[in-house]
């Protein structure tokens, strides 16, 4: 899907959570960089990466989000360490070993519906880590009791501000799932007093079990899998699935 539609309210919204930064953090410094952001989006973690001396190529579809992205990092001077390219993240245009460390921020990979573009992505991304690098995949962990209940009724969650206009803006969200397809469908509106926004894509619901296979499948391995943003290993109830994986070693030290 493309946030094309409704990007300029993202970092209004979604732009919001810092709670996962530390992670990233971590496992930079664990690794050493550089880092690849799969699914940059507007720049919101690789900036953070970039203010803590690492260099970052960020990787997404959507020309709006990137044209945020750019306009942040400019705004940030750090357009020496942080590299956008717009391409489809389930193949991108890269050269093989170059990145000690990838990472596919919240909720990014369920954008992925199908199988096939799942192991495409999977691999493509193991092909640009460097041998011992290391994956991480940060999504939601899906809750089956609150699925079920879903009504697709669309409903006002909050009256966000926009501190450069000073505009009221209404968010509103529909949700639905289909369960034997393993999809949740998303309607997300955006209201103003000049107009109306809205979106509506698809999620994939993954559980645990099917990520570690993809991974296995994909050629990942010392892989690990926690609940939330400090890392707590995962349970069936947790609020986040992180998956940790490494690409094999040729020789040396193991990092994962």
């Amino acid at each position: 899907m493309t946030f094309d539609p409704i990007a300029r309210f993202y970092d209004l919204d979604d732009g919001r959570l810092t709670d996962d930064i530390p992670l990233y953090l971590g496992f930079a410094h664990k690794t050493g960089g550089p880092a690849l952001d799969l699914g940059v989006g507007s720049a919101r973690l690789a900036l953070s990466l970039a203010r803590a001396g690492f260099e970052v190529t960020g990787i997404d579809v959507s020309g709006e989000m990137l044209a945020l992205a750019r306009a942040r990092i400019m705004c940030a001077g750090l357009s020496d360490r942080i590299r956008l390219i717009q391409a489809d993240f389930t193949n991108p245009p890269l050269q093989e070993a170059q990145f000690e460390l990838a990472y596919c921020g919240y909720n990014a990979f369920l954008h992925l519906i199908d199988g096939y573009d799942q192991m495409q992505a999977l691999t493509a991304w193991r092909r640009a880590l460097r041998p011992g690098g290391l994956l991480v995949i940060d999504v939601e962990n899906p809750q089956l009791e609150a699925l079920v209940v879903l009504s697709g009724e669309l409903t006002q969650e909050e009256t966000l501000v926009d501190e450069e206009t000073g505009w009221a803006v209404r968010k509103s969200t529909a949700a639905w799932a289909d369960l034997p397809d393993q999809i949740l469908y998303l309607r997300r509106v955006y209201e103003t007093d000049d107009g109306r926004w809205e979106t509506t894509f698809q999620m994939r619901i993954l559980f645990q079990r099917e990520l570690a296979l993809l991974l296995a499948c994909a050629g990942y391995e010392e892989m690990r899998f926690y609940g939330d943003y400090e890392l707590n290993p995962w349970e069936p109830d947790s609020p986040r699935l992180i998956a940790v994986a490494a690409k094999p070693e040729t020789g040396g030290r193991r990092r994962a």
